[in-house]
């Protein structure tokens, strides 16, 4: 039976129609997985260091970081009027990497490339092809940036100023599974056990996570609130009793201490003296119910 020109036209434009959207799919299937946190956390250097992640566009639809009132500093003011990015309102999603050999960054957002690329010109910097390069503010911190994406930036602070084509390169995906919740940071062992390894405002609070394998805290909706959550990992059962003995005995010291000097607490000694701490084996759990009020306050000049 003959067949029309018409049949074989139709054919024709649903067999491209069907190619097309396939594609389309097969692009948007490779974009999910790019930015999924465990693709991307193997783009990091694979070392021991403390990872954070936070999911930007979740935050500000929520509210937070409020308007700031403070002033913002001068570096980060020419930052912003010299390369037209400002995180409040072009970053939507963000994970670091802190460690001995460096700082590393991707982020998604909206960027001027050209813009970007000669505030670090001026900056005294230089650029060739898709990595830019400029000094820091010491002389052992070297920057460097390159695109991902067109939405995605790799930033590297590091003693190497080709430090940012690392994150280039896929290597092996994490073993443990990474938090759910928009706000995460985890923390190993081997940090906590350093000095420096806790701010110094929550060394005496937490002093005994030094003993831990790794800790995760997050930060994420509980109720009509929000609320800090802590997971630690010990070697063996009697640490996680020990651990979650000295947590809770942190808390009462706090509650003495107050209640001695007759003194009121600012806010967030407030909510660290909320704190409530549970042991299941080897695990040592912690949360922190947070008021918006106190989380403002910490953002405040961000």
């Amino acid at each position: 039976m003959a067949v029309s020109r018409r049949s074989v036209t139709i054919g024709i434009l649903v067999a491209a129609g069907s190619l097309t959207g396939l594609v389309i799919a097969a692009k948007w299937r490779e974009a999910q997985a790019f930015y999924q946190p465990e693709q991307l956390l193997a783009r990091f250097p694979a070392e021991e260091a403390i990872v954070l992640s936070a999911d930007l566009s979740l935050l500000r639809k929520a509210g937070y970081p409020g308007a700031s009132k403070a002033p913002l500093e001068t570096e980060y003011r020419q930052f912003i009027e010299g390369s037209g990015f400002d995180y409040r309102r072009d970053l939507d999603y963000a994970m670091a990497s802190f460690s001995k050999t460096g700082n590393y960054f991707i982020a998604r957002g909206r960027f001027n490339w050209a813009r970007l690329r000669e505030y670090a010109v001026k900056q005294g910097g230089s650029c060739y092809q898709d990595l830019c390069r400029m000094q820091g503010s010491t002389a052992d911190r070297r920057i460097s940036f390159l695109p991902l994406r067109p939405d995605t930036i790799a930033i590297a602070v590091s003693t190497d100023d080709l430090a940012a084509t690392r994150l280039t390169r896929m290597g092996a995906k994490p073993a443990r599974p990474l938090p759910v919740d928009p706000v995460w940071l985890t923390i190993p062992g081997s940090v906590l056990r350093q000095p420096e390894g806790l701010p110094a405002g929550l060394r005496v609070m937490f002093s005994g996570l030094m003993q831990a394998d790794h800790v995760v805290f997050t930060l994420g909706p509980a109720g009509s609130g929000v609320e800090a959550r802590m997971e630690a990992a010990c070697k063996s059962e009697d640490e996680a009793r020990v651990l979650t003995s000295q947590l809770r005995n942190s808390i009462s010291l706090m509650k003495e201490a107050t209640a001695r000097d007759h003194a009121g607490s600012g806010a967030l000694a407030k909510a660290l003296m909320g704190g409530v701490f549970q042991q299941a084996g080897r695990r040592v759990t912690g949360k922190w119910p947070l008021a918006k009020d106190l989380l403002d306050s910490l953002t405040a000049g961000l």
